[in-house]
């Protein structure tokens, strides 16, 4: 039986029932959709050497120009886009998104996915990048199992953005109230460059009910 609706207008304050068959076919799929995201910032990136943050004296692993891995722009004059960089050869340090508090609507029994928009400097190296990912539920605190893994090895030409993924199954997931944890650690990448463009997660949500 489908679902029912109620929309109010100003024409009639008390309402029409309207059935979600009568509507809009792109509005059905918006309303039945349990598809939902969170942006993570790339920005708010910390680096992580010897799983410790940085020290003072390295601003305590905030990311700049100079720092590894580094924020800069594509190009600074005619491409004003941000990237994370790890340069070849010298840098796997991971990097730390901060804590990110599980939406009150999130279906623990569907598997969580983090996006990572990466490209590499050249093609010789795969590039893989190691998912960490934590899960720290509300009470006694205590610490977690891993539950990341490798996202698949870059295989475009040069300089091409590629959306990879990492699964996080539903099995390890416990749900709100509770956090995620996640840090990104490079394999070993002696000839390219490693670019990250963009990250986020994807959820299934349970009905809002507040």
């Amino acid at each position: 039986m489908a679902a029912r609706v109620t929309y109010y207008s100003r024409e009639d304050f008390f309402g029409t029932l309207i059935d979600i068959l009568d509507l809009d076919a792109d509005l059905q799929a918006d309303l039945t959709s349990a598809q939902t995201f969170i942006p993570l910032d790339i920005t708010a990136l910390r680096e992580v050497a010897t799983n410790a943050i940085q020290n003072l004296a390295a601003h305590g692993g905030i990311l700049a120009s100079d720092s590894a891995p580094k924020l800069e722009r594509v190009n600074g004059a005619t491409d004003k886009a941000l990237r994370v960089t790890w340069t070849a050869e010298a840098d796997t340090d991971e990097a730390q998104f901060p804590p990110i508090p599980w939406p009150p609507d999130l279906d623990p029994a569907e598997d969580v996915i983090v996006h990572l928009l990466l490209a590499r400097e050249g093609t010789t190296d795969g590039c893989i990048i190691d998912v960490q990912a934590f899960e720290n539920s509300a009470g006694a605190y205590a610490a977690d199992t891993e539950m990341g893994g490798d996202a698949a090895a870059l295989t475009g030409a040069a300089n091409l953005v590629t959306e990879v993924t990492v699964t996080l199954s539903a099995s390890n997931i416990a749900g709100p109230p509770g956090m995620l944890n996640l840090s990104l650690v490079p394999d070993a990448h002696e000839a390219d460059d490693l670019y990250l463009y963009g990250a986020w997660i994807e959820y299934t949500r349970l009905v809002r009910t507040s």
